[in-house]
């Protein structure tokens, strides 16, 4: 499903990608390897800018050893600020802090199936990646979707030749996850 909306709207998504968006992905990526092949982050920009990294609520130091499996929540941010804020940081001077509760790495599955992976956005990464994540599709729980856009119908440029009330009506009552690709124009 596509969605076209008008540019000056793309700050609100921002709710959206921080409440979670489900993204595909193969069971036994390492962390490093989703960043690349789903979320389309270069190197440099994961070094520079995606300092924070939780999957399933435990800090990740190691993006190349920690690997996904069906189901992971990802929580992806930039530096944080304060004590606490580097302590949770990836690869920090600080991080036998907190070793007890850091994600450790698995072993690689014999054959790679497909899995979702709930990822959220956070900070700075939700305001200069969220644009491009939205365009390359991820899929939503329609409810939230429904009422996300309730009452921003009038950004809606269209929605498979739908306009925005009735896109938004045609969510109300679902209970699945729909996958949608969100353009701003």
């Amino acid at each position: 499903m596509s969605l076209v909306m008008r540019s000056d709207c793309s700050r609100s998504w921002y709710y959206p990608l921080q409440k979670g968006v489900y993204m595909d992905g193969l069971s036994g990526m390492s962390v490093r390897e989703f960043l690349h092949e789903v979320l389309r982050f270069d190197d440099a920009y994961i070094e520079s800018t995606v300092r924070t990294i939780f999957l399933n609520n435990s800090p990740v130091d190691d993006i190349d050893a920690t690997l996904l499996k069906d189901g992971d929540r990802m929580a992806l941010g930039s530096a944080m600020p304060g004590l606490v804020g580097i302590v949770m940081g990836r690869d920090n001077p600080f991080k036998s802090f907190r070793s007890d509760i850091s994600a450790q790495g698995g072993g690689r599955e014999k054959e790679s199936r497909p899995i979702t992976v709930s990822v959220k956005l956070f900070s700075s990464l939700a305001a200069e990646s969220g644009v491009a994540v939205l365009a390359q599709g991820v899929s939503v729980d329609a409810r939230l979707l429904a009422d996300f856009l309730a009452d921003k119908t009038d950004c809606i440029i269209d929605a498979d030749g739908k306009g925005g009330e009735a896109f938004v009506e045609g969510l109300k009552g679902r209970e699945d996850k729909i996958r949608i690709s969100v353009v701003f124009k």
